[in-house]
């Protein structure tokens, strides 16, 4: 079997399961020289690799970043789906996760923002990014904060192990986010490319990853096809495949896993268009079934591919209700990421961009009456009481102070000069999340270079 090199792959079938004879060098040409095989014989147990020569074209040492699955060489009847190492892989961050680094601090804090690359080859550069963060910060919390080297390294030592393990890099997003302290540390890899910025004080850095609590930007695809099922997750920068767990990879694997027959026996037992759109049916149940944990609590738009007569099927199988008019027509199997981003970007990017349109419209419609205000203790206060209805801030302004909201008690740094100061605009926007606010990052001219702040009011 060819894939779209050089290289053949050939497939020893065996009583007990596969041998693969040589391998194609990356997954997406592995996969299409292995599927004719997988689609007549099913998914069978690995038993033995042949590599025949020592070239990199005809060996791999990781077996599931080619087949999309996990074998066990010394048990050949345990095969798993993993989460496949060549995915991007991204932590939500969470209105708990901002909770905790507001907490107030034992000693000095440092915070790394930086973008990242998918594609591995680009992972030097992401590396000497991060290699210059930690010289910088090492010498920051010498000179600044008085640390002796040996705390200062000890305190970076997170960063130095990340630099060293080979495992962590493939697993990048589009931006990373570290926060580093002497009793703890906390990395983010987040599907929004940052802006590249260290910081050194008393807290944490935190506007930078605040617009990101808000869903900002995030949908969903879903390519559908009876020969191959994919899930993507975008943002307006691009789009990139992610695992879900136990969800079928085909229409094959989804009903052969309740009992049913594989692709041949589905061919006879389903005749007719009635037939099929039964079979369709029970099919994208399966795939509704495995995105329920991802549909828990979350209202992104889902956009779905597939040729027109599969789309109202899913429509009417599937409990998410926010799925996108229209869709991409058409075999998703032969569209790129970036095909799929571009087509999917122009359906929901009215959708996405239309909170922080009419709230920016608002913002514009009431400045000037009491309704709107950029006084930094007035909306301190006003978040706190839940009075804020949507709130722009300047990601790249630090505001740092201390608010009581009993005594009202307000008090603004232009820097971080004391171990009790919190970054206010992070603290208030904490505060109009958890009231139901809208909070989204400002852009030029929303709001002023004097304040970096501002709100509309509920009433």
């Amino acid at each position: 079997m060819r894939g779209a090199e050089a290289n053949t792959l050939a497939v020893l079938d065996t009583k007990t399961g596969i041998v693969p004879y040589d391998m194609s060098t990356t997954r997406a040409t592995m996969a299409q020289a292995y599927r004719p095989y997988e689609q007549h014989r099913g998914e069978r147990p690995l038993i033995a690799l042949i590599i025949s020569r020592s070239h990199v074209d005809h060996c791999t040492t990781r077996l599931e970043v080619i087949f999309g699955r996990s074998f066990n060489i010394n048990s050949p009847h345990d095969s798993t789906v993993p989460e496949d190492p060549a995915m991007p892989h991204h932590d939500p961050f969470t209105l708990e996760d901002l909770d905790t680094l507001l907490e107030q601090r034992t000693g000095p804090c440092v915070s790394m923002f930086l973008p990242t690359a998918r594609v591995t080859a680009d992972t030097d550069r992401d590396r000497i990014q991060l290699r210059n963060f930690r010289s910088d910060a090492f010498e920051h919390l010498m000179r600044e904060h008085g640390l002796r080297r040996p705390d200062a390294e000890s305190l970076l030592v997170p960063v130095d192990e990340m630099l060293e393990d080979v495992e962590f890099w493939p697993y990048l997003s589009d931006g990373l986010a570290i926060f580093l302290e002497p009793s703890a540390h906390f990395v983010f890899r987040v599907a929004e490319p940052l802006e590249p910025r260290l910081g050194v004080g008393n807290r944490f850095v935190l506007k930078p990853l605040i617009p990101l609590l808000s869903g900002d930007g995030t949908y969903y695809v879903l390519a559908l096809s009876r020969n191959e099922l994919r899930l993507f997750e975008g943002s307006r920068r691009g789009a990139r495949e992610v695992q879900v767990d136990d969800l079928p990879r085909n229409m094959a694997k989804a009903l052969t896993r309740r009992g049913r027959e594989g692709e041949r026996g589905m061919n006879k037992l389903w005749q007719g268009d009635e037939g099929q759109k039964k079979l369709y049916r029970k099919y994208f149940l399966e795939v509704d079934r495995a995105l329920r944990p991802l549909y828990a609590g979350r209202s992104e738009p889902l956009v779905i591919a597939g040729v027109d007569y599969l789309l109202p099927i899913f429509r009417e199988a599937t409990g998410y209700r926010h799925i996108v008019d229209g869709g991409i027509h058409g075999n998703p199997e032969e569209l790129s990421e970036a095909e799929i981003h571009e087509r999917a970007w122009s359906l929901v990017e009215p959708i996405l961009d239309a909170p922080r349109q009419d709230a920016l419209d608002k913002l514009k419609a009431l400045r000037g009456t009491e309704r709107v205000s950029d006084d930094v203790s007035t909306l301190l206060g006003a978040a706190y009481d839940g009075r804020v209805e949507s709130l722009f801030i300047d990601i790249d302004v630090d505001l740092f102070g201390t608010f009581d909201p009993t005594s009202r008690e307000f008090a603004v740094r232009a820097s971080e000069a004391e171990a009790s100061d919190v970054d206010l605009t992070a603290l208030a926007a904490r505060w109009v999340f958890a009231r139901g606010g809208m909070v989204f990052g400002a852009s030029e001219g929303d709001v002023s270079e004097e304040r970096p702040i501002a709100a509309v009011m509920r009433y």
